[in-house]
C-alpha cells in the first residue's frame, strides 16, 4: 500500500509540476496575436523569452532531477545550489547580451532562446516519463522551431520598422540626372 500511494503521489507531483509550466506558456499564446503590438513590442518579447527560457530549463531540470531523472550534463551539479548557480550564469550572459551590437545581441538571444528552450521542453518530456530519444527529439525539434519563429519575427519587424521610416527629400545639392535616349533611323537602300 506504500508503494502504491508513493507511485501516485510521484505521478501526482510531476503532472502539477507539469501543468504549472505549461499554464504561463499556454496563457503567452492566448493572451493576443503578436501581430497586434508595434515592432519594437515583439522584439521586446524575444528579448524577454532568453530570460524566461533560462529560468524554464533551470526549474524544469530541478523538477525532472527531484522525480528521480539523471542530469546527463556532466559540468552541471545536480544539487538546488547548482542549479541555482547556473540559472544565474544564464541570466547574466542575457544581461551582458544586451550591451552587444544589434546584429550581434540578436544572434545571442536566439541561440539563448532556442537552447534553453528546448533543454526545458526536453526536461518535461523527461518529466512525463518519455524515453531519452523522445525527450531529446522533442528538445531538438522546440530549439528549432524557436529559432525559425524568433528569425521570422525580427524579419517582419524590421520591414515594419523600415516601412514607417520617410521618403528622404530629394538632396538640392545633388544633381539630377536625366536619361535621354537617341532614336536612330535606318535607311535601306536597295
Amino acid at each position: 500500500m506504500a508503494d502504491l500511494r508513493k507511485a501516485f503521489e510521484h505521478h501526482l507531483a510531476r503532472t502539477a509540476a507539469t501543468v504549472l509550466l505549461a499554464a504561463p506558456v499556454l496563457t503567452g499564446c492566448a493572451s493576443g496575436s503578436p501581430q497586434a503590438a508595434s515592432p519594437e513590442q515583439r522584439i521586446e518579447r524575444l528579448d524577454k523569452n532568453a530570460m524566461q527560457a533560462a529560468v524554464a530549463d533551470g526549474v524544469s531540470t530541478g523538477l525532472a532531477l527531484s522525480s528521480g531523472a539523471t542530469e546527463m550534463n556532466g559540468l552541471l551539479s545536480p544539487s538546488p545550489l547548482g542549479l541555482v548557480a547556473l540559472t544565474g550564469a544564464k541570466i547574466g550572459l542575457v544581461k551582458f547580451a544586451e550591451r552587444l551590437p544589434e546584429n550581434d545581441r540578436r544572434l545571442v538571444v536566439k541561440t539563448e532562446s532556442s537552447l534553453w528552450g528546448g533543454a526545458a521542453v526536453n526536461n518535461l518530456m523527461v518529466l512525463m516519463s518519455a524515453s531519452s530519444p523522445v525527450a531529446i527529439a522533442a528538445g531538438v525539434v522546440a530549439g528549432v522551431l524557436w529559432w525559425r519563429h524568433s528569425s521570422q519575427v525580427y524579419a517582419q519587424a524590421d520591414r515594419e520598422i523600415a516601412a514607417r521610416q520617410p521618403a528622404l527629400p530629394p538632396d538640392p545639392q545633388r544633381p539630377e540626372v536625366a536619361a535621354v535616349s537617341v532614336a536612330q533611323t535606318v535607311r535601306q537602300d536597295q
